[in-house]
């Protein structure tokens, strides 16, 4: 199954966190891969940096800055 895409903005209120496992959570229930959302949520909430929770969420969903800055 292909990784669906999230786009965000870094600099705005899309580069929030919280708002990007929101959306990659979005995309993952649209191809019903509930299992794939919770397991990347959690270990998003277990990992120490921003940067460590992006390339988390990047095993699952293709993420695209719109800023260019992350």
């Amino acid at each position: 199954m292909n990784k669906p895409t999230v786009t965000f903005r870094s600099r705005g209120p899309s580069g929030n966190i919280y708002w990007i496992i929101g959306e990659a959570g979005n995309a993952l229930r649209k191809q019903r891969r509930i299992n794939d959302y919770n397991t990347m949520r959690d270990r998003v909430f277990a990992s120490g940096s921003y940067a460590e929770a992006l390339e988390i969420i990047r095993e699952y969903v293709d993420l695209v800055d719109l800023d260019g800055m992350v």
